[in-house]
């Protein structure tokens, strides 16, 4: 397909979808065809710290060690942030866990996009495993999904 033609069908499709948006006409589909990839499914964890959600988990410490305050007073030396393998427990008094929010976001399904033709996910498909062969995916799932009213 040229650049005029696939620019007219992208023109006619978002005159479409503004008349719907405004009330104006139904845009009618009969189904919709998703990119899925089962093993990216998000997951639901009971431990704050699972694995699955890539949560960084830092550390806030209470050293042994004591310095002088401006007052002459003694007073614990506390650094907060570190990385579990800056931990050393031969030098720390008390030891406090921090778990960060997840850093791994998927979709409840494992849905990667969603497309009105079956065409369209099939060169998805096509293009996503052309882009991504150092890190290809085990497997993406093409299924329909049918619209009634």
């Amino acid at each position: 397909m040229d650049v005029q033609a696939e620019l007219a069908t992208l023109r006619a499709q978002m005159h479409s979808l503004m008349g719907a948006m405004q009330g104006e006409e139904v845009i009618q589909v009969k189904s919709v065809w998703a990119v899925h990839q089962p093993s990216r499914r998000a997951v639901w964890c009971s431990k704050s710290d699972c694995p699955k959600l890539g949560r960084k988990a830092t550390y806030d410490v209470v050293l042994k060690e004591q310095e002088e305050n401006e007052d002459g007073e003694l007073e614990s030396i506390i650094k907060t942030g570190l990385a579990p393998e800056d931990v050393h427990d031969s030098d720390i008094e008390r030891k406090v866990k921090r778990v960060g929010s997840p850093t791994v976001k998927l979709h409840d399904l494992g849905v990667v996009a969603a497309f009105s033709t079956k065409s369209k996910a099939l060169t998805f498909i096509k293009e996503y495993f052309e882009a991504n062969q150092d890190k290809s995916p085990d497997e993406l799932l093409l299924s329909e999904v049918k619209v009634t009213a």
